[in-house]
């Protein structure tokens, strides 16, 4: 199957493959029961990377004309459909809208856009690809209960039109809980939103402009980079190191570029899995103050703490406001109801909320009085308990099978919490690459490149393990491990690396 792609088009190299595809269906050329060229084959046909091949042939499963078996391959499976010949006169053709032309400034995370697809198409495979809780362990039926009482308690008020800040007892709830980690907080320093996603999305609309720049942990949460690392727009990458966001590099960008914003994760860095020391905050906090830069503060992992003393947030050690606390629910069991919230500055969150009533107007206001019924009544705190023991069961069954599996040349943390592992390979691994066998296998990871802003380490991997219980994670890290010394054999026949285990080079 040989074809070429206009690599000087607007349209993506994976469409164009799509549509070649399809054209050789139509025409015949491939029949029902034909096996397409695997991935790896054609990819080196074409001259592209193997994920260009492989999103496009999710492209043409989603669409049902293949059928993809792992260890059997990928078969076509149906014939497009065409219109019926009618006796009316050809029409002049007019060629679509090129959208694609469009949307050639926008950051594009095929990983990010295409967890929930991938989600469903990868369901039998072992997968530590996305951080996400274990649906399981939610009561569904004491949730279900919550529901129903708070849809008796303040009745069509549910299904009205809500405040744009939130609703009053979820913010009241929030302030409270926040409270206790340090953070003084009132309800009207409060603003829901639909996840951690949107406030980010709302920050950036309101305080970045164009020409300012906007400085990033790197490597980071992809979503974030979705946001602030679009095209056309000014970041600032600062890396990371065993010890949190490196802080001479955040002064240096401070004082060199100006940004708007900072943004980091300081309690179970994702991917990292580090968490910033309390003398480091403190530092950083005196960083934004002293260069009137605003920090954000992702602190969605911190209630998944299994090991360790907690460590207090931004926002506690913030004394100028110049912090912007982002928090939800997502990571703790409601990753499907999308509550969030933003805590700052009064004027900042009006501000917020007048941008947000350009966007939805409110978060549904039945879904945040089903939180607050949970939580108030002292069942988000019980699920909680039982979650974090199940997930420091998974972590520890997780460093227990990459000890017996992983080859010594290989390195990876023990965090405190949060949701995955941050995995060194020996220098000459392309995870990307890797990905492509691990998934002919079974088995599915985040390989480091979705997490990077600039200068990925290629090396690197992240392995979540909240959502796979420890028998499957047991058989998944022992795929990827023989994945990983085979390649491994073949790089040792390669000129000498410096192998350089340990952990102390994290990215």
């Amino acid at each position: 199957m040989i074809f070429e792609l206009d690599r000087d088009s607007h349209i993506p190299l994976y469409a164009q493959i799509v549509f070649r595809v399809r054209e050789m269906i139509s025409s015949g050329a491939l029949k029902i029961g034909d096996r397409l060229p695997a991935s790896r084959d054609l990819a080196r046909t074409l001259g592209v990377n193997r994920n260009t091949v492989a999103y496009a042939y999710e492209e043409l499963e989603a669409d049902a004309l293949v059928n993809s078996q792992v260890g059997r391959g990928t078969y076509i499976s149906s014939v497009p459909a065409t219109p019926a010949r009618t006796a009316a006169p050809p029409k002049r053709e007019i060629s679509a809208y090129p959208w694609e032309a469009d949307f050639a400034h926008l950051r594009q995370d095929p990983w990010l856009g295409g967890m929930l697809r991938f989600k469903h198409q990868a369901s039998n495979a072992i997968s530590f690809a996305y951080s996400l809780p274990q649906p399981e362990l939610l009561p569904i039926e004491k949730f279900r209960a919550a529901i129903d009482r708070a849809a008796r308690r303040d009745g069509r008020a549910v299904i009205e039109m809500g405040d744009s800040l939130g609703y009053a007892p979820l913010r009241e709830y929030l302030a409270t809980q926040m409270g206790l980690s340090g953070i003084k907080a009132s309800p009207d320093e409060i603003l829901i939103t639909n996840g951690c996603q949107q406030a980010l999305s709302l920050l950036q609309s309101a305080l970045v402009q164009a020409g300012d720049a906007v400085a990033i942990e790197n490597p980071t949460y992809s979503g974030a980079l979705s946001v602030f690392c679009r095209g056309g727009q000014k970041f600032v990458p600062v890396p990371m190191d065993e010890n949190g966001i490196n802080l001479e590099l955040v002064e240096e960008a401070f004082s060199r570029h100006a940004p708007k914003l900072l943004y980091t994760i300081p309690t179970f860095q994702n991917p990292t899995g580090v968490t910033t020391t309390l003398a480091a905050r403190r530092q950083l906090v005196d960083l934004s103050i002293k260069y009137r830069v605003p920090v954000i503060e992702d602190d969605i992992y911190s209630e998944l703490r299994y090991d360790g003393p907690a460590v207090p947030p931004l926002k506690a050690l913030d004394e100028h406001g110049t912090v912007i606390h982002v928090s939800s629910f997502s990571k703790i069991g409601f990753a499907g109801l999308r509550v969030g919230w933003i805590m700052g500055a009064r004027a900042l969150i009006q501000q917020l909320a007048l941008v947000k009533q350009k966007l939805d107007l409110h978060t549904a206001t039945l879904t945040q009085a089903s939180i607050y019924e949970f939580s108030r009544h002292g069942l988000l705190a019980r699920h909680m308990k039982r979650a974090r023991k199940a997930y420091r069961q998974r972590r520890d069954a997780m460093i227990e099978a990459l000890e017996r599996h992983f080859p010594e040349e290989a390195s990876w943390n023990n965090p405190e919490g949060g949701m995955a592992l941050w995995v060194r390979l020996p220098d000459g691994f392309d995870t990307e690459q890797l990905l492509i066998q691990a998934y002919e296998k079974g088995v599915l990871f985040s390989p480091a490149s979705h997490f990077y802003a600039g200068a990925p380490r290629q090396n690197m991997l992240r392995l979540s393990f909240t959502s796979t219980p420890p028998e499957a994670i047991e058989a998944g890290v022992r795929t990827l491990g023989s994945i990983v010394k085979r390649e491994l054999a073949g790089l040792r026949r390669r000129p000498v690396y410096d192998a350089a285990p340990g952990f102390k080079a994290l990215v």
